[in-house]
């Protein structure tokens, strides 16, 4: 593992046993088959997004193995994760149970190992991958991060293709495990951006429980519903492109990549460059004492010049763009620390030199106290 990520052990030392969200898996629903994506029915072909290629969806009927090495194989073929996987505990509970659809470039597994598990993996190469706890708890470990989280609480890691990480499950864990091919990612991105991207990153991961990873998540769960029914609606090619589409728009919508705010925020795609390069210089660095002046320099502009161009393109002022880009950054530290941090802490950090006036902007753009979202 790279410089940073936790040794194995302290992994192991994390993962406490829970069994929230968790539910039975019937015997009589699983079947013994071949690794791999074999097996497929309901074949079908749609057209996604990224590129606007045609390609395949289909389902595997389920898959169940003890044989540590045959499940491995699946989630490689499958899933585009070449794994080790390593029974914690009685081994010989290994239990490994999983059934997938995928879905052109995605891919939804729901997987489960019926006993504690380490997963590791040098890299995934040519995928994005992010896992949906539903039942148990995981606790996984990407880029010097760490990460618990159950079906009720925690983040968790967004997998990137390159970079070593792992992944402790305990023995009620069960997890929908999304995989995104990392070319169609970054073609829908540079569709949507209008201009080439580099490879992304995802600092902090992603809360699946609030805000825009919910609705991810409640997709994911949509599709994994699917799965049980032999005649569902995801053999239907229109539907199952619909679905491809609307996870993938969704995984870049709502993970915490580099290029997040300027995708929400289409108007800055097509400002003038000087509103542009003023735009980038906010949010590269929005703690910063910045000056209209100080911005019309930036962009090489007069001070009114770069007033009439924000006032035209975002229907707004500089420094008006400016606190409302700091109330973002602020809000988002708020809800994701919670009272690890103070709310002076985080008003200071983002440049909010007046804690009063913090408070009241900050109700009006979210409805609530900052110290209301500070306490959750």
């Amino acid at each position: 593992m790279p410089e940073g990520d936790p040794p194995i052990s302290t992994l192991r030392s994390m993962c406490t046993r829970s069994a929230v969200g968790c539910s039975p898996r019937a015997e009589d629903e699983r079947t013994e088959n071949g690794s791999g994506m074999t097996g497929e029915r309901g074949s079908g072909t749609l057209r996604t997004t990224a590129g606007g290629g045609t390609v395949t969806a289909g389902r595997t009927p389920p898959f169940r193995t003890t044989d540590v090495e045959r499940a491995r194989a699946w989630i490689a073929d499958a899933l585009s994760y070449p794994v080790m996987l390593d029974p914690l505990v009685a081994p010989e509970d290994f239990d490994f149970t999983t059934s997938a659809v995928r879905l052109g470039p995605v891919t939804v597994a729901s997987v489960a190992y019926g006993t504690d598990v380490l997963s590791r993996s040098e890299g995934l190469g040519v995928a994005y991958h992010v896992n949906v706890p539903v039942g148990g708890q995981a606790v996984q470990s990407h880029r010097g991060e760490v990460f618990r989280a159950t079906a009720a609480e925690g983040r968790v890691p967004v997998f990137e293709p390159t970079g070593a990480l792992a992944g402790e499950l305990d023995a009620e864990a069960e997890v929908l495990a999304l995989s995104f091919d990392r070319h169609a990612v970054e073609a829908a991105l540079e569709e949507f951006l209008e201009h080439p991207v580099r490879p992304l990153h995802f600092p902090g991961g992603l809360d699946l429980l609030n805000g825009r990873g919910r609705t991810l998540a409640a997709l994911a769960r949509t599709v994994a519903g699917e799965l049980a029914e032999p005649s569902g609606l995801l053999d239907h090619p229109p539907v199952a492109a619909s679905f491809a589409d609307s996870l993938l728009t969704a995984m870049l919508y709502a993970t915490p990549h580099q290029y997040r705010e300027e995708l929400a925020d289409p108007a800055t795609r097509t400002c003038p460059r000087p509103v542009k390069r003023a735009v980038d210089a906010m949010q590269a660095d929005p703690a910063h004492p910045f000056t209209v002046r100080e911005l019309a320099r930036l962009a090489g502009v007069g001070p009114r010049s770069l007033q009439a161009g924000f006032k035209q393109h975002l229907e707004t002022t500089p420094m008006a763009y400016l606190r409302r880009l700091r109330l973002e950054r602020a809000h988002a530290d708020l809800v994701r620390f919670g009272p690890a941090v103070s709310v002076t802490e985080v008003a200071g950090r983002w440049g909010f030199t007046h804690l009063g006036r913090f408070a009241a902007a900050y109700q009006s753009r979210y409805g609530r106290l900052p110290s209301q979202a500070h306490r959750g």
